[in-house]
């Protein structure tokens, strides 16, 4: 029996929380499979990937602006072009100019540049310290994991760091003119809901000039949540 695929999204508008159901079906059955939590964790095949790194950010984002007067149909597209989704919106807010029509979704994610090895030791059952203590030793090809000693605030300015590089990398593509950028972040520790607010506060003040409708950062672990609205030069409204 085949497995899962993404085929039945790809190119179809479908209602918003229909999208988000349908999405959380296959990674369900995915999760459920053999070896299926490896393969999620791994991202082992195309399907595992576009599941993990584009449609359910994409549901976290439809989720958290899904709303009376607000109903969201989404278009995801498999392919090259330069965004990741389509979506038309329609009631009352929309009617009353509060919300676009329509618009184009592009998801990035933010993450240190080791992430893919704590994955690796997890998947394997050994432990991890902390994202910025992982290597990978060059003889042996072993993956170690040391503590690594956080001062202050230090781990919230380097993720900082992390977050801005990657929307400044996007800023400079040429994205149609609604595009919100969903930021899918893998923070490098457990943020409580201040820290949280803190790096929003830091990335809000680091914001490159951009184009964007809206960008839109999700932690992918908790329920953290921010959206900056507006086209800016450098400065942009926060909710």
């Amino acid at each position: 029996m085949d497995g899962p695929n993404l085929s039945h999204f790809d190119g179809n508008s479908i209602e918003g929380l229909e999208f988000c159901a349908r999405v959380y079906e296959v990674f369900e059955k995915i999760r459920t499979s053999e070896n299926g939590l490896s393969r999620l964790r791994m991202r082992e095949g195309p399907v595992e990937k576009k599941l993990v790194e584009e449609l359910l950010p994409i549901c976290r984002y439809v989720q958290a602006k899904y709303r009376p007067g607000r109903y969201i149909v989404v278009k995801w597209v498999d392919g090259n072009q330069q965004y990741d989704a389509e979506i038309n919106q329609w009631g009352r807010r929309v009617d009353l100019g509060l919300e676009p029509a329509a618009g184009h979704l592009e998801v990035t994610c933010a993450m240190h540049q080791n992430d893919y090895l704590v994955r690796e030791l997890i998947d394997k059952g050994e432990p991890v310290f902390g994202v910025e203590g992982v290597r990978r030793e060059k003889g042996t090809k072993k993956v170690e994991s040391e503590p690594v000693v956080h001062t202050n605030n230090d781990f919230i300015d380097s993720f900082c760091a992390l977050v801005l590089a990657q929307i400044t990398k996007k800023a400079g593509i040429a994205y149609p003119a609604d595009t919100t950028l969903v930021v899918k972040c893998l923070l490098n520790s457990l943020y409580m809901p201040d820290e949280w607010k803190l790096l929003m506060d830091k990335v809000h003040a680091g914001l490159p000039s951009h184009k964007f409708q809206e960008i839109f950062l999700l932690d992918a672990n908790s329920d953290h949540a921010c959206s900056f609205y507006g086209k800016v030069e450098g400065t942009a409204a926060q909710a």
